[in-house]
């Protein structure tokens, strides 16, 4: 997400700018590509395979290698749009917070709220049903999944 080509995140310790010290990360031929993964490992289909084969913690190599990604979804122009237009937007949402650690470090960092950009996973979760054959019933369960606890008070508060 978001910062130069390589898309790191807004981080500095002591002001000098870098990678965050626990990042995974993922290498593509291009940026298409880049924003299609972005977009799956977004959507709320992916959050439902990670509460239910991982640890609801961390997200590891092998879990994100594991699910299963039709070979069409890979090159499918719109979900590279709608990737690249949540890149910018969970930008655009996230706040800058700073924090001065127990070893005198000065930190900075981006913080992300993924439910201010619920509308364009919305549109994700749509393509991606669509790519992957779902009924509506199943793309409502995948959008509904876990939903109190994924998105904020006002948001829910919004909805009522």
């Amino acid at each position: 997400m978001g910062q130069g080509d390589n898309r790191l995140p807004f981080y500095r310790c002591n002001g000098q700018k870098g990678a965050p010290p626990h990042g995974r990360y993922l290498y593509f031929h291009d940026a298409a590509t880049a924003d299609v993964v972005y977009a799956i490992l977004s959507c709320s289909l992916f959050y439902a395979y990670f509460v239910v084969y991982g640890d609801c913690f961390h997200l590891s190599d092998t879990l994100v290698s594991a699910f299963p990604v039709p070979a069409c979804a890979l090159s499918d122009k719109q979900l590279a749009a709608l990737g690249s237009a949540l890149t910018a937007d969970v930008t655009k949402n996230a706040e800058i917070k700073q924090i001065n650690t127990k070893a005198g470090e000065n930190i900075s960092y981006a913080e992300f709220f993924g439910w201010k950009s619920k509308n364009l996973i919305d549109q994700i979760d749509a393509r991606l049903a669509n790519l992957y054959g779902l009924c509506l019933e199943e793309l409502d369960f995948a959008q509904s999944f876990d939903a109190k606890f994924r998105l904020s008070q006002n948001y829910e508060s919004e909805e009522e």
